[in-house]
């Protein structure tokens, strides 16, 4: 009879997993001894750390629509990959974790680093179960292989998401009955499943209401990315004369260069976008949540029910009408709707194209009145470097196709805020728990997934101490990415929200960031003067290594002084 561990890699196999991310350890340690010469069909990465190893599988099912598998022992899995899995539970990522409860078969005695949730040892099912949408504890071979199918099925089908497979010790390498059931099928059709559409009298209402707007707007998230419908969006917005906002994560579902394109909505928003938003009277959010962050904390200049009508596309029909209440919520895949809207659409928009041509002109003044993308500091070198400047300068010296991996704190809302995106599905972010330390491992495995093309990690220092250890992973597997660090040695958005004569667990002591990674063996530069900051652009890319450019920031420019909220003292 085959074990365990063989049905399982199989059924990797029959789901087309390309990546494994973890750290063998405790019973995983089987399964992974089995992935040895399968790199052809599963590729398995070493990470440092599993916390990394989860980032990047967050952004490669994230980027792909396709889960990654993260592996590693119980306990550590719980903890340190909780970062990418709670991200990937809150951003509709799909992902599969594969873990033990490293009880070494002593059942309900003691064990070392047991998981099992016995007497003396620690939760993990309940903790995983906290953070996925599916855990599932295998006591039994068969269980092991069962729930692994399931996990595979859960992470990608619906909403997408992390699905967990905990197995007690002894299932791992148990031998499996293949001859009595439950039956093991082949896994494949497990992931026969449909994209959910709306109702065609959803539809009908939804183009009715368009019908009769006269300033309809667009709001996309996130939503947009995960089911790759750039193109149906963009063709929706031109054939209603709509403007298209973005959430932050929705950053790039359309080129910001777009003349229909107002930027980012929200509290690091543009002030285009947030007119735009304001002055519409529909409103067609696609694939968006609406987080305080998106909405301005709920401004009614904004987003008003009482005076928008509001038409929410998204997966999950809990999230239409969830921060807002909707006129009219569509519920399915972003990209099955929008092309259902799109085939409904040619006549009823043409008939009513005359009462939206005013609304969609004033767009290109509306932009220019506003300072759309532009930033006086933005063409000022200096020593140090103004993050305004240093924004200025990736945007200039980078192709257009390059692909980005923000992180959190100041540097990510300078960045989402000033760099005008200028193709669609460029930019990644952390948005789910927004946490420090994510753009340095998404960008090794964005660079995975876009193998062809520039791609760029900008964090802080604090971020990139977080995760450092990516970059031997990338120097390991020859992933030439490129970070931006732009360090201030402090924790720059708490720091600016401290009274000046009070300031605590803010600043950190000076650390060349660069040199952290030549001892890696990667490439690293440190740099001062915005003058320099080209040359060591085209360095790092002829590089052909990893690289770190480690920028000193100007500690004086904040984002308060455009943010479009107001905050509390201490808040950031």
């Amino acid at each position: 009879m085959p074990q365990a561990n063989e049905l399982i890699v199989q059924a990797l196999e029959e789901a087309g997993i390309e990546y494994v991310f973890g750290i063998p350890g405790g019973g995983t340690g089987q399964i992974f001894g089995l992935l040895h010469g399968k790199e052809e069909t599963i590729k398995t990465i070493l990470c440092r750390h599993e916390q990394t190893a989860a980032i990047m599988a967050d952004v490669y099912g994230r980027a792909t629509g396709k889960p990654a598998a993260i592996m590693g022992q119980g306990l550590f899995m719980g903890s340190n990959a909780s970062f990418g899995i709670m991200e990937a539970m809150l951003s509709s990522s799909p992902m599969v974790i594969l873990t033990d409860t490293s009880d070494g078969g002593s059942a309900q005695h003691p064990a070392n680093q047991s998981g099992a949730g016995e007497y003396g040892s620690i939760d993990l099912p309940s903790i995983f179960k906290a953070m996925t949408k599916y855990t599932t504890l295998a006591t039994t071979p068969k269980e092991a292989v069962i729930g692994t199918q399931l996990a595979i099925k859960h992470s990608s089908s619906g909403r997408p998401g992390p699905a967990c497979v905990v197995m007690r010790s002894s299932s791992i390498g148990g031998e499996v009955d293949v001859e009595s059931p439950p039956f093991i099928h082949s896994t494949t059709g497990y992931l026969n499943t449909a994209k959910p559409q709306s109702a065609p009298q959803d539809i009908e209402k939804a183009i009715e209401i368009l019908r009769e707007a006269k300033k309809p707007i667009l709001v996309a998230g996130n939503g947009v990315h995960l089911s790759k419908s750039h193109t149906q969006l963009q063709q929706l917005a031109e054939l209603w004369d709509m403007p298209v906002a973005t959430s932050y994560k929705g950053k790039s579902a359309i080129a910001e260069t777009h003349p229909l394109s107002v930027g980012m909505v929200g509290v690091y928003g543009q002030a285009a976008a947030n007119s735009a938003v304001g002055d519409s009277d529909v409103v067609v959010i696609v694939g968006a949540k609406l987080s305080p962050q998106d909405t301005v904390r709920e401004r009614p200049d904004v987003f008003d029910p009482h005076r928008q009508k509001i038409i929410q596309i998204d997966i999950d029909d809990r999230n239409a009408g969830w921060t807002f209440p909707v006129d009219l919520g569509l519920i399915g895949d972003a990209g099955s709707i929008l092309s259902q809207l799109l085939e409904a659409s040619p006549e009823k928009a043409s008939e009513s194209a005359q009462g939206r041509q005013e609304w969609a002109q004033g767009l290109a003044r509306r932009k220019e009145t506003q300072q759309f993308y532009l930033d006086p500091a933005m063409s000022v070198d200096s020593s140090p470097i103004t993050p305004q400047r240093a924004v200025s300068i990736l945007h200039d010296n980078l192709p257009e196709d390059t692909v980005f991996a923000l992180d959190a704190g100041n540097n990510r809302t300078w960045m989402a805020h000033l760099y005008q995106a200028r193709q669609s599905n460029t930019f990644f972010s952390p948005g789910g728990t927004a946490g420090m330390g994510w753009g340095l491992p998404a960008s090794v495995a964005l660079k995975l997934v876009y193998p062809d093309r520039p791609v760029v990690c900008v964090t802080g220092d604090g971020g990139y101490m977080m995760t450092v250890s990516a970059i031997s992973t990338a120097v390991q597997y020859q992933i030439p990415m490129i970070c931006v660090v732009f360090n201030d040695n402090s924790l720059g958005m708490v720091r600016q929200h401290q009274p000046e004569d009070k300031r605590i667990a803010s600043e950190f002591v000076e650390t060349d960031n660069s040199a952290i990674a030549k001892g890696m063996g990667a490439f690293g530069v440190q740099i001062k003067d915005s003058r320099d900051l080209p040359n060591a652009l085209r360095e790092a890319q002829n590089s052909g290594l990893p690289a770190v450019i480690d920028i000193l920031i100007d500690r004086a420019p904040s984002p308060d002084d455009w943010r479009a909220d107001l905050r509390t003292a201490g808040e950031t």
